[in-house]
């Protein structure tokens, strides 16, 4: 390989992960506009749910751009992390009005924006720090162009 060109391996945990990022943004894309329609389920339930009107636009637009964020690499985990916000307040709301049974709906696009959240955490971490690399759990930071520096 030449000098100064870039090999980039593609890991199969990566291409994986598109299939739960994939389906939380294409459910959180259709869910997140429902909730702008006043004549929606959505719109009954924040009624039933004593939720004003501003806040079930707000949480349509907070899903919406979470289902935007998925869909790159770097801004993934930010999009997973919205996700799960929402999903423990829908269950903090189910508990509340004493429906706790109904948490159940909420627990699969939890858990897939978890994984979505910690598998894609590295693309996030190595934007926010530019060309600098944070090390993950286990990795050693190398220093240098050749790898050598003190940590090698």
């Amino acid at each position: 390989m030449m000098e100064g060109t870039v090999k980039k391996n593609i890991p199969w945990v990566d291409l994986a992960l598109w299939l739960p990022t994939l389906f939380l943004a294409y459910i959180f894309a259709r869910q997140g506009t429902a909730k702008f329609s006043g004549t929606s389920g959505w719109a009954r339930a924040f009624v039933f749910w004593h939720f004003p009107v501003w806040f079930r636009i707000l949480v349509g637009l907070w899903e919406t751009a979470a289902a935007g964020l998925l869909l790159v690499r770097r801004t993934a985990s930010v999009g997973a992390a919205m996700i799960a916000l929402v999903m423990l307040g829908g269950m903090g709301t189910h508990v509340y009005w004493h429906h706790p049974e109904q948490v159940t709906s909420e627990m699969l696009p939890l858990v897939l924006s978890l994984v979505v959240l910690v598998g894609r955490r590295r693309h996030f971490l190595e934007w926010i720090q530019g060309s600098r690399r944070w090390p993950l759990a286990g990795e050693r930071r190398l220093h240098g162009a050749a790898g050598g520096g003190a940590d090698a």
